[in-house]
C-alpha cells in the first residue's frame, strides 16, 4: 500500500515513479497457506526432444495462481524436476522446476542414425 501512495504522489508531482523491481524466478516464494490440490491435466503424449513439466500452482499477491504445464526442452546428461511446493517450519516453500546434473550422459542409449549427429537432442521433436 505504500508502494501505491509513493507512486500516486510522485505522479501528482510530476515526476516519474522508479520501477519497482519484480521478484526473480530463482527466489523462493513462502506462502503461509497449503497450496490447492493440483488440477488434473491431460499429460500429453511423449515426443523425441522434449519433456512434459506438468502445471502448478503459482503464489502471486497473496493469491494461488494455476500455471499449465509446458514443454520443457531436454538436455543431454540432466534430469527435470518439476516445480513444487514443499512444507517447511515457517510455511511452504515454492521450489521452482530446475535441470540438475544427471550422471548418465555417457549411459544413454543411442539411437540409428545419431552416429555422426553431434546434437544430443531432437530440436523439432516437440512439433512431429
Amino acid at each position: 500500500m505504500l508502494t501505491f501512495r509513493l507512486c500516486v504522489s510522485s505522479i501528482l508531482a510530476g515526476k516519474k515513479p522508479a520501477a519497482i523491481p519484480a521478484a526473480s524466478e530463482d527466489s523462493f516464494l513462502v506462502a503461509t497457506m497449503p497450496p490447492p490440490p493440483p488440477k488434473n491435466e491431460a499429460a500429453p503424449s511423449e515426443r523425441d526432444g522434449v519433456i512434459w513439466s506438468p502445471g502448478y500452482w503459482k503464489f502471486v499477491n497473496n493469491w494461488f495462481v494455476w500455471c499449465a504445464g509446458h514443454w520443457e526442452l531436454s538436455r543431454p546428461g540432466q534430469s527435470y524436476s518439476a516445480p513444487s511446493w514443499e512444507r517447511y517450519a515457517d510455511g511452504w516453500h515454492f521450489q521452482p522446476g530446475a535441470w540438475r546434473e544427471d550422471g548418465s550422459a555417457s549411459k544413454s542409449p543411442k539411437k540409428p542414425g545419431d552416429a555422426g549427429n553431434n546434437v544430443g537432442y531432437d530440436v523439432l521433436g516437440a512439433f512431429r
